[in-house]
């Protein structure tokens, strides 16, 4: 509420000339102004003379006559004829209200409006007077406007405390370091401003108090209270470190349970005393409640963050240590000042939206998302196994004095020996490995399609969300121009108070309704990107929502499934690998042999041999543990298959539900919002209904459109789902 202070001018007579009949009677306004000063001033008609002295002689109305203005009216005027006409032919007199002073500011006049504010703070009042100056207001040229009295003050008091608050926080740490020495202990009880920054804060918002002066003025001795009970804290889990403490659990649980009281009776020992400042309703209350309701409810809030997170921070901290040489910090810090502007400017150049269609996305998220990327390498991984993995070569030599040649000297042998497994293993490994492979890109598969399915559905949620918005914003005007009706027709006395505040509610309800929207907005556009994962900023048109078109057919192409297929393969070959190494391995070796001797005679032999495992234990436990291996994947293959059978089904009855109230939208309820629309128009024009009654009937139109965009948006949802059918576990 604002009122406007008017204040009381001083009784005038004003005189308004007749000039075109003063023209017509072949009058002046100079000798019609010489009778009126001569009525109530006086007009000098002569001299007189005493003597050596000498007077004007002065005639004008006498006492009686003088203090009625209706004797002046009645003043003879003569004319140029020679005939006589009242003063009041010629002018209208009459007592007006002159200015109580005029006030001048270097040499400027200078007029004083004042507004007493109620039950809002004096900013806002001031923004919203500047706004609608600014809009509706056209001053001429030499006028201007400023803002003075109680708001001037406002302004220097905020100026002056941009400057105290960070002084007096820069100062409480200096103190802080000063006392214990140590900038990270400083750090761990400077926390504890924060913490009790949200308190203060909170219990504002709670009693409904708008930040002011004193309110900051509280902040600033909060912030000195909120410190007291982290050194109390802080300087104890010290003591009980020099006492031999050195267990940090121990010590911090010791630590709290200790210096909980003191805690608390420190934090309520201040806030029991700032209690009568903070319920008070005396004159200068409204100083005193914005400075004791922060001080309260900040150390409210820090004296419970501080035992709960004061002693998580210490234990983070407290063997940590950093060392940053002091060149190395200005270098950094010259180089942070000179390359801002290039990396603002890059920024900003970086973050230039685009329009995203939802195949864009796709593409992108395709490209760049992180985890397709490393599924697309795991593929290759799996390509690259190789199914030829023989045994290492072995190359020797040997001095043999049993066998000699035919000159009765040693032989030196040289020779070759490689082993095989049996034949067999190497096809079995082989259709192992493909099948491996095949499973990995059906994998792969499966991860590009649930990418797909989840980059369309943010897509599509956020173009919903978008067009609902639209709805409220539409709502949110309307309400807005009908409550400032309602609010002029009270004032006027035209209806009673209840409209008012029932189109102020609903316009309130609205606003939630659309501040609510418009952060599933932002979250819907923060999972978008969490699936593009690009630095590129891209943003969704302003489009209707469009109905997806069902694609779905069957699952005999699901990569769910054929990943279950390829992995059952897989483990088939792994189950006949494991038996077939029951089989011996193939020994094939060569060698040769001489001597030093002149024209000595070459002996080359070769060898073959088998390797036969004598002991089964081993590769029995293999050959089960592949078998059951198998087992396990085909009751996975079975629950998947079953599970998505199931979710098939739920989604076709969701469908089928969605589309007959889609139907009935485009068949029936379209054209009945429309119409209810333009009658309920016609009907308030025509002054049928009253405003509340239209503003109903004009949400029930909105909320039909809301209900029809919901089901649609569930539609696409759903066949989105079905069109990228897949579990999201195998």
């Amino acid at each position: 509420d604002i009122i406007v202070e008017k204040t009381a001018g001083l009784p005038q007579m004003s005189v308004a000339y007749n000039r075109q009949k003063i023209a017509k009677y072949g009058l002046n306004v100079q000798d019609l102004n010489d009778i009126i000063t001569m009525g109530f001033a006086g007009l000098a008609a002569g001299t007189v003379f005493e003597g050596e002295k000498q007077f004007d002689l002065v005639v004008r109305f006498d006492e009686a006559h003088r203090k009625n203005i209706d004797n002046l009216k009645k003043a003879a005027v003569t004319l140029p004829n020679g005939q006589a006409l009242p003063l009041s032919e010629f002018a209208d007199i009459k007592i007006t209200k002159s200015p109580a002073k005029i006030s001048r500011d270097e040499t400027r006049r200078r007029i004083v409006i004042g507004v007493n504010v109620r039950n809002r703070d004096l900013a806002s009042v001031v923004e919203d007077v500047q706004k609608i100056i600014d809009k509706k207001i056209h001053l001429p040229v030499g006028y201007s406007i400023t803002y003075g009295g109680q708001f001037e003050n406002l302004e220097n008091a905020k100026a002056r405390l941009m400057i105290a608050v960070p002084v007096a926080l820069f100062l409480i740490f200096v103190m802080l370091h000063f006392a214990f020495g140590s900038f990270k202990d400083a750090l761990i009880i400077y926390s504890a401003i924060p913490f009790s920054a949200v308190g203060g804060v909170l219990l504002l918002y709670l009693r409904g108090l708008p930040f002011s002066i004193s309110a900051g003025v509280g902040f600033i001795a909060l912030f000195g209270i909120a410190v007291l009970n982290g050194i109390v804290l802080i300087e104890h889990f010290k003591e009980l470190k020099e006492e031999g403490i050195k267990d940090i659990h121990e010590r911090i649980i010791m630590g709290t349970r200790n210096r909980l009281r003191p805690v608390l009776l420190t934090a309520g020992a201040a806030a029991l005393g700032f209690l009568p400042m903070a319920i008070s309703t005396n004159a200068g209350a409204e100083v005193q409640r914005p400075l004791a309701t922060v001080v309260i409810g900040g150390l409210i809030s820090a004296t419970f963050l501080t035992m709960i997170v004061l002693p998580v921070l210490y234990s983070v901290l407290d063997d940590f240590r950093v060392r940053v040489p002091w060149i190395n910090g200005k270098v950094l810090t010259l180089f942070i000042v000179l390359l801002a502007p290039v990396l603002l400017s890059a920024q900003k150049s970086g973050e230039a939206e685009k329009y995203l269609t939802v195949e864009n996305a796709i593409d992108i998220a395709l490209k760049n998302n992180a985890g397709l990327n490393a599924e697309r390498l795991t593929v290759k991984q799996a390509e690259s196994v190789t199914s030829l993995d023989f045994a290492k070569t072995d190359f020797y030599y040997s001095y043999d004095e049993n066998n000699v040649a035919e000159n009765n000297a040693p032989l030196d042998v040289w020779g070759v020996n490689q082993s095989f497994k049996f034949p067999t293993v190497y096809f079995s490994q082989n259709g192992r490995n493909r099948a491996n492979a095949e499973a990995q890109r059906q994998k792969y598969l499966l991860s590009e399609t649930l990418l797909k399915r989840e980059v369309s559905k943010s897509y599509y949620s956020i173009l919903y969300l978008k067009n609902v918005e639209k709805r409220y914003l539409f709502l949110d005007s309307l309400l807005g121009d009908f409550s400032k009706a309602a609010k002029l027709r009270y004032e006027l006395g035209e209806t009673n108070n209840l409209e008012y505040l029932t189109a102020l509610a609903k316009k309130k309800e609205i606003e939630v309704l659309l501040a609510q929207t418009r952060q599933g907005i932002k979250g819907a556009y923060a999972l978008l990107g969490a699936w593009l994962q690009t630095d590129s900023v891209y943003a969704i048109p302003e489009i209707k929502l469009p109905e997806i078109e069902l694609a779905f057919s069957d699952t005999a192409n699901n990569p769910g499934l054929a990943y279950f297929k390829r992995a059952l393969d897989a483990a088939d070959y792994e189950a006949s690998l494991q038996k077939q190494n029951y089989l011996p391995d193939i020994n094939l070796g060569f060698f040769m042999g001489t001597n030093n001797a002149a024209n000595a005679k070459k002996y080359y032999g070769f060898d073959v041999g088998v390797s036969v495992p004598l002991l089964f234990f081993e590769q029995s436990s293999k050959v089960q543990q592949a078998n059951l291996e198998r087992q396990k994947i085909e009751e996975n293959y079975k629950n998947y298959s079953k599970k998505l059978s199931g979710k098939i089904q739920s989604l076709l009855s969701e469908l089928k539900s969605y589309r007959s109230s889609i139907d009935y939208y485009k068949s029936a309820g379209s054209s009945l919002s429309k119409e209810l629309l333009l009658n309920a128009n016609k009907a308030y024009q025509n002054g049928e209904i009253d405003f509340l009654q239209y503003i109903q009937l004009v949400r029930n139109s909105v909320v039909i459109e809301m209900n029809y965009l919901n089901d649609l948006h569930k539609y696409n949802q759903t066949v989105l789902s079905l069109n990228y059918l897949v579990l999201n576990e195998l």
